[in-house]
């Protein structure tokens, strides 16, 4: 078990992502026969967390499959990253790419900036981009189509 537990912290610390999904996936595995479902479901949501991120669909669903049979509740493991997202996500994520502005966004959907904000930062983290330009790379080869801008203009650079 402490070796197992060595290897998922070192290779947290790596570039081998799916390595590394495999080693929570394992010591989930190790801390579920143990009868330690509490972490064991904590290195399996892990685990299938970064599979998906990586395209591991199997591993992923290998790492779901024991977090059910260990008490957890997980989504459906799914190839497409924007399956990750809420549908309020999926608007944002769109408009955003699509050229609107923070206050535009808002307006539109009937929210407030800050809640656009907490959207998009979530948009970022759960697609791993950075900007809206890689934002709307995701996007469009994954075959979205952007929502069009509201009608106000939104300021250079797409923030407000």
């Amino acid at each position: 078990m402490e070796l197992l537990g060595e290897a998922v912290r070192e290779l947290s610390a790596s570039p081998a992502r799916v390595e590394h999904a495999r080693a929570e996936l394992v010591l989930g595995r190790a801390l579920l026969t143990e009868g330690d479902r509490r972490a064991a479901r904590e290195h399996l949501r892990a685990a299938a967390g970064l599979a998906q991120r990586c395209g591991a669909l199997a591993l992923g669903q290998d790492a779901r499959a024991a977090l059910v049979a260990a008490g957890g509740r997980m989504r459906k493991m799914t190839t497409s990253p924007l399956d990750l997202l809420t549908s309020m996500e999926r608007k944002v994520a769109s408009l955003a790419a699509g050229g609107a502005g923070n206050r535009s966004i808002a307006q539109s959907l009937y929210v407030s900036v800050r809640t656009v904000e907490m959207h998009l930062t979530s948009v970022y983290r759960k697609l791993d981009v950075a900007e809206r330009a890689q934002l709307d790379a995701v996007l469009r080869s994954s075959g979205v189509r952007e929502a069009r801008a509201p009608r106000s203009a939104p300021r250079p650079g797409g923030q407000d």
